[in-house]
């Protein structure tokens, strides 16, 4: 029955497809100077139809107007960069005239391939991504699904908006059906459990106990190792033993004792390891390891001394093994039985005398084992007046599984990996007479609360089937019951389009046919209502163009357009009104409405996505950070950095701030975490808040954020030609080209103590690497003050090492950053800020890059030539308001581009 229901669904993905319209040809051209240089090298060889290789340089059009001609110039580009040509025999050119000629080419390489694929403005069918069909699941069901399996949508190239990248497949249709199954199971439990309540605490001190007997352990451990020592070293002092004492000697070990661990038998008399708790079933496994870790005692007891275990628990470093003292994070465990659905969880905490501005920040997760946090929070409480953390909770299917009902908290930073966790722990001993890290946050108490939903609205898709009974125990519905409920879901789902009479009765036949396979009601109502949410009604964008020429949108696609658009989710009550009254198409109507959705909670999933696609941010999950040489960006602070960024385009579309902030400004949206990460003071709580900064600060706009920085980095040293190249991409507007193959690589250099600008120097002494470092490299240069993890520095040092991974002797180089330089045919800085002030001074470049990203963002295609007026008419808008952030989405969202399909 599966198969028929695919092809069913397939059946209908052709039914629903558009027509895309043809495109013509764009314009662009290589300068007549620059082929002068082709002319005078190239033509004794590559001219007439003798051509060297067949390939003519004479009747190469300088006009790019076709694939053929944009792959001929290609090959030129690709022969030049990788020295093929001029072969080595014939005059060279000269270095500087071929960089000039390279980076021409490059550059028009990009905007050929740019222009050739040009769309004309045809927006292609596409189906949602996996943002917008998460997000439809939760606003038709009230439910959270895990769409991390669905093909990923976006690519270096191309928002994950622009249909040509939403493919489809058979595959994917069976991939819909199962997460529309599942989000149907959830959706039908969070309605049976609606008016569950639940609460659950766990009262920190209970750890007491536990570090009280495990001294017990640890002594009793001790005694008897010490007395199963004594009488090993009483068997091998035995004459009788000398000869076996002497091989053992002799062996790999070379030590009795070992070997009695291993093989007791080898010495006559020697009792076995057994008596002292490592291997009888009797002794657990804290007995053992209390006998093999004798040096934990110390931190026991002196946890046992601290004044408040008896109403609370110290959170101890994760260390060589985590019962070391059974207090590095604290667990709550969740009973499997309780139901999907929002809870809250609080716990209360408070710092002590010995937490340092670092360690006053506390970890909330689900399962500690996955060593993730979900949220880091600042403690503010002390011992005399302790705070309450209050948090939001979903409980879905999803990470409500049996091995995931842990909560726990732990102190920021112990736990991101083993080595870390060794780090902070010896680190403790060190500053702590050896005895184990000082305490620095207490834990009263922990408890999670369900909060019922009975006074909350129905989702449109549930309240679509109320009628009909969600579970077994009442009477099967009628047909027509059944009918009428499958229509009006239908309908939900189709986000207002009515289904064909046909259609309904195709589902009324499924559930039908599921029931005669003897499924009971509440799972044939979910396999049917599965199949509604595996059409393409639901998984499509519904803009159906009958013909070649473009049409204007009806009100209902120009209201669900602006929803996915700056919510990606389906438009709510009020918006589905106004469209049904005709009155979207009103300029002032609509602009309330462009406000009214931004201020919405919802926007948050536009902001995040336009960020992250936008900026390219991707390189954020590119590296591990070397936490040896960087310990304090941990994982919460590595979080809290790339929240900075969403949170600060997030405030200037709330607060319509101008865009050019972005660039340079006076101020900070930062929290208590990278309030302490970057040294500012008075800045405490979990909340994102403007903060405003000093004029000499090196923070303000994305040049200072520390996560900016990591992606120019491998996340232990900088990388200053990413950095350069992202600058040109995302703020300049001036991307450099792609890289040409043959690339050379540096390892010529190893072994040799150079600093990074002279091995960046010497990467440019090839003209195809010079055409695009001299533009990169002296921005790059510029960021240097910035280490890999966003820190100031003034100096920067660099240990060469040999071929094997060891260090050079006299291999290391220190050195005072100079960031001082020249912008290729460009100004003069002398240091950062002079550098930020240069870049600032662009904002007309920045601009235009936002307005085309924006574009291609709200669109769902690739902005091409024939986009020129609209680019110039939203800038002029947004001009005329000094690039307020929400102008730009005013004059797109009002343009005919955005109303015509």
């Amino acid at each position: 029955m599966k198969s028929h229901l695919i092809s069913l669904l397939i059946a209908a993905l052709g039914a629903f497809s558009a027509a895309i319209a043809a495109a013509e040809t764009p314009n662009v051209s290589v300068d007549q100077k620059q082929y002068a240089l082709l002319e005078k090298h190239c033509t004794d060889c590559h001219a007439g139809p003798d051509a060297e290789a067949g390939f003519r340089i004479d009747d190469l059009s300088l006009r790019i107007a076709d694939i053929p001609t944009a792959a001929r110039w290609q090959k030129v580009l690709n022969s030049l960069n990788s020295g093929e040509m001029p072969p080595k025999e014939e005059a060279q050119l000269d270095k500087a005239a071929k960089a000039n000629f390279l980076e021409h080419l490059a550059s028009v390489m990009v905007d050929a391939r740019s222009l050739l694929s040009d769309q004309k403005g045809v927006i292609t069918m596409r189906r949602l991504n996996r943002r917008e069909y998460r997000n439809s699941l939760r606003e038709l069901l009230g439910v959270e699904i895990n769409v991390n399996d669905l093909p990923a949508d976006t690519s270096a190239k191309a928002f994950d908006t622009v249909g040509s990248n939403l493919y489809m497949s058979s595959t994917q249709f069976e991939q819909y059906l199962r997460l529309g199954r599942e989000s149907l199971n959830e959706a039908f439990e969070r309605q049976a459990a609606r008016a569950v309540e639940k609460k659950l605490q766990f009262e920190a001190e209970e750890i007491t106990p536990k570090v009280a007997k495990f001294i017990e352990y640890q002594v009793d451990a001790r005694t008897r190792a010490e007395n199963w020592m004594k009488e090993v070293d009483e068997a091998a002092a035995r004459p009788e033993n000398a000869a076996a004492i002497e091989a053992i000697k002799a062996g790999p070990l070379g030590n009795h004792r070992d070997i009695l661990y291993r093989n007791w038998k080898q010495i006559d008399g020697a009792p076995a390891p057994e008596t002292f708790g490592f291997q009888t079933k009797e002794n657990n496994a804290d007995k053992a390891l209390a006998a093999s870790r004798p040096f934990h005692l110390p931190y026991h007891r002196y946890y046992m001394e601290q004044p408040a275990i008896e109403s609370g628990a110290y959170l101890a470093a994760s260390t060589e093994h985590p019962s070391v003292l059974d207090s590095a994070t604290i667990n709550l465990l969740v009973p499997f039985s309780w139901p999907v659905g929002e809870y809250v969880v609080r716990f209360r905490v408070a710092a002590t005398e010995h937490a340092p501005p670092d360690r006053r920040f506390i970890e909330f997760g689900i399962n500690p084992r996955t060593q993730q946090a979900i949220s880091v929070h600042e403690v503010t409480g002390t011992m005399d007046a302790p705070q309450i953390i209050e948090l939001r909770l979903t409980m879905t299917r999803a990470n409500g599984e049996r091995a995931n009902r842990s909560l726990f908290l732990r102190e920021k930073g112990t736990r991101d990996n083993w080595e870390q966790a060794l780090r902070v722990a010896g680190q403790g001993r060190k500053e702590n007479d050896g005895i184990g890290q000082k305490f620095a946050l207490w834990v009263d108490w922990m408890e999670i609360e369900r909060i019922p939903d009975m006074d909350q609205p129905q989702p449109p898709g549930i309240a679509a089937i109320a009628r009909l009974p969600l579970d077994d125990k009442a009477p099967a519905p009628k047909l027509e019951e059944l009918r009428d409920a499958f229509q009006q879901f239908a309908e939900e789902a189709f986000r207002g389009d009515l289904p064909s009479p046909q259609y309904v009765d195709q589902l009324v036949q499924i559930y039908a046919n599921y029931r005669d396979l003897g499924e009971k009601h509440s799972d044939a109502l979910k396999d049917t209502l599965a199949i509604v949410l595996s059409s393409p009604m639901f998984l499509y964008h519904s803009e159906p163009r009958e013909s070649a020429e473009p049409r204007l949108l009806t009100e209902r696609e120009l209201a669900n357009r602006l929803a996915y658009f700056l919510w990606g989710s389906p438009p709510d009550e009020e918006l589905q009104q106004l469209a049904d009254a005709g009155k979207l198409q009103d300029r002032q109507v609509l602009e309330a409405q462009i406000n009214r959705l931004l201020d919405d909670p919802r926007s948050h999933d536009f902001v995040d996505a336009f960020s992250y696609q936008w900026l390219g941010l991707e390189r954020l999950d590119f590296f591990q950070v070397n936490l040896q040489h960087h310990p304090r960006f941990d994982n919460s602070t590595r979080q809290a950095a790339s929240r900075e960024i969403y949170e600060t385009v997030e405030r200037l579309f709330q607060d319509d701030g101008p865009l050019t902030d972005l660039l340079s400004c006076d101020y900070v949206v930062i929290n208590g975490v990278l309030a302490n990460y970057y040294g500012i003071e008075d800045v405490h709580g979990d909340d994102y808040r403007r903060v405003s900064l000093p004029p000499d600060s090196p923070r303000g706009g994305l040049l200072g954020m520390a996560a900016v920085h990591l992606m120019g980095s491998n996340g232990d040293t900088t990388n200053p030609v990413e950095r350069g190249a992202w600058v040109l991409r995302k703020l300049l507007h001036d991307p450099p080209p792609p890289a040409p193959a043959n690339v050379p690589q540096l390892a010529r250099l190893a072994g040799k103590p150079l600093t990074t600008q002279q091995r960046l120097i010497a990467h440019q002494e090839e003209p195809q690497c010079a055409s695009c470092h001299r533009k990169i490299d002296p921005i790059g240069f510029g960021l240097e003050n910035f280490d890999a993890v966003g820190n100031w520095r003034t100096e920067d040092s660099y240990q060469a090492m040999d071929d094997n991974g060891k260090p050079v002797k006299d291999g290391k180089v220190t050195w005072q950053i100079d960031p001082a330089g020249k912008l290729h045919n460009g100004p003069s800085f002398a240091d950062y800020q002079e550098l930020r002030s240069v870049i600032a001074a662009e904002d007309e470049a920045f601009a235009r890059g936002m307005t085309e990203a924006l574009i291609e963002y709200a669109l769902g295609r690739p902005v091409g030539f024939t986009d020129q007026p609209l680019i110039e008419d939203v800038l002029k808008q947004a001009r005329q308001k000094k690039y307020a952030v929400r102008s730009f989405v005013q004059a797109l969202v009002q343009s005919k581009e955005f109303h015509s399909k």
